[in-house]
This record gives C-alpha cells, sequence and structure tokens, in this order.
C-alpha cells in the first residue's frame, strides 16, 4: 500500500518541470495541488463540489480557489444559476501543464481497471469505496475525540 501511495505522490517522468514546482514558484504549496486534480478530471465545478470531492470546508477550498486564482492557476465566475455558487475552472497559463501532470498520475489508475476483467474491477473499485469510507468514519471520530482532549498521545489501540 505504502509503494503504491508513493509512486502515486511522486509520479513523474513526463520530462518537463513539475506541476508542484510551479506551483511553489508561485508562491503556493502542495495543498493547492488537489483542487487543480480535481478541476482537471471533473471540469468546472462549483466551490461545495470541490471541497465535497476532497473531503474539505467550503470555506477552506474558497481560500484554496481564491490564492489559486491570484496565482494565474483558475478562474472564478458567479453560477449564472445560483449567483450564490462559485464556478471554478482551470485558467489557461498553466492548463496544459496541469491536464499532462493528472495523465501522469492517473494513467497507472486507468491501466489497472483496464487490465482487470468487469467483476475484478467491480470488487477493485468496492474495495477503494470502503477504504474511502472507513477513512472519513476514522477521521470524523478522531475530530470528535480531540474536541474533548486537551491533547493526544497520538498512539492507535488496537
Amino acid at each position: 500500500m505504502s509503494a503504491a501511495a508513493r509512486a502515486f505522490k511522486e509520479g513523474g517522468g513526463w520530462g518537463e518541470e513539475s506541476l508542484v514546482e510551479v506551483v511553489r514558484a508561485s508562491g503556493l504549496g502542495r495543498r493547492h495541488v488537489p483542487v487543480l486534480l480535481v478541476l482537471v478530471v471533473n471540469g468546472p465545478l462549483p466551490v461545495g463540489m470541490i471541497a465535497r470531492q476532497l473531503a474539505l470546508r467550503p470555506a477552506t477550498v474558497s481560500q484554496l480557489t481564491g490564492e489559486l486564482e491570484r496565482a494565474g492557476f483558475v478562474r472564478r465566475r458567479p453560477d449564472e444559476a445560483d449567483r450564490r455558487r462559485v464556478i471554478v475552472s482551470l485558467h489557461g497559463p498553466h492548463r496544459a501543464l496541469v491536464e499532462r501532470f493528472a495523465r501522469a498520475r492517473l494513467e497507472p489508475v486507468r491501466m489497472t481497471l483496464a487490465a482487470l476483467s468487469d467483476v475484478e474491477r467491480a470488487h477493485f473499485l468496492h474495495g477503494w469505496r470502503v477504504l474511502v469510507e472507513m477513512q472519513r468514519r476514522f477521521a470524523a471520530a478522531a475530530e470528535a475525540e480531540g474536541e474533548g482532549e486537551a491533547g493526544s498521545s497520538g498512539t492507535m489501540e488496537r
């Protein structure tokens, strides 16, 4: 599991300046990159949908997208159907780099899914959905536990 996570995180091999380096050169950090990946995969989205995709609070995503907009990575505009919502989309100057970066990170996943039979693919995807749900439950329980304590020892009970 850790080898797969490391390979996904490191990616590389596309032979040009990485998106992370461009993000850093713009005064931003790694935490901004997942927002860009969600946008390249899904297209323009409201802030709330990005927040749900990343399991972040809308206020956090609003801050991240504001910083990305100031750095020229995204555009934000009011939703014509509901002026209270803000639609975020990738912006031109960095779009191709974000797309190449996403392709380099996501191609192994696509290849894996293509190599599986329909039944294997269904089981694989079910397993990932269960993992994500357990991660959410664990995070919620940890947050609830943290609200009732002044500190935590950082150990995991079995």
